[in-house]
């Protein structure tokens, strides 16, 4: 199963006081890589229906950070299914620079929806996001 990857430039902005990217940076990275996959896939990464939302909010992030990232440094983030399930989606991630790792982590999003200010509640995966994803990363 072939990762979706993309590449990120890390700014003077991206560090901390020391030099070095900050942590959460990464964090932005594997979002904007999730977010550019669906994109690429043509699928709604974020559904608005009069008041009513729909998408894909954080419940869990996991993530060891291996090595620094410097500012100029181009990272590139993979990210591969782990868990297409029924309700949530968990996120295999990794970020290198050339080849060498700078973190390896998870993110479980849950499919979900809100009308106006409301509560969230969990919802199915629509079949047409599931079934995109599974045709794309062969699962």
């Amino acid at each position: 199963m072939a990762p979706f990857t993309a590449d990120y430039r890390a700014n003077f902005s991206d560090t901390d006081a020391a030099g070095i990217v900050h942590f959460s940076t990464v964090f932005f990275w594997v979002e904007a890589t999730e977010e550019a996959l669906f994109r690429q896939l043509k699928l709604p990464f974020i559904r608005a229906e009069g008041a009513k939302l729909t998408g894909f909010p954080r419940v869990r992030v996991e993530c060891d950070f291996l090595s620094p990232i410097y500012r100029e440094d181009v990272v590139t983030v993979s990210l591969t299914p782990i868990e297409l399930g029924d309700k949530k989606i968990v996120w295999g991630f990794e970020a290198k620079v050339g080849n060498r790792f700078v973190a390896k982590g998870a993110l479980t999003t849950v499919y979900a929806w809100r009308e106006g200010q409301g509560p969230m509640s969990a919802a199915l995966v629509p079949l047409e996001i599931k079934t995109a994803l599974e045709k794309h990363f062969g699962a």
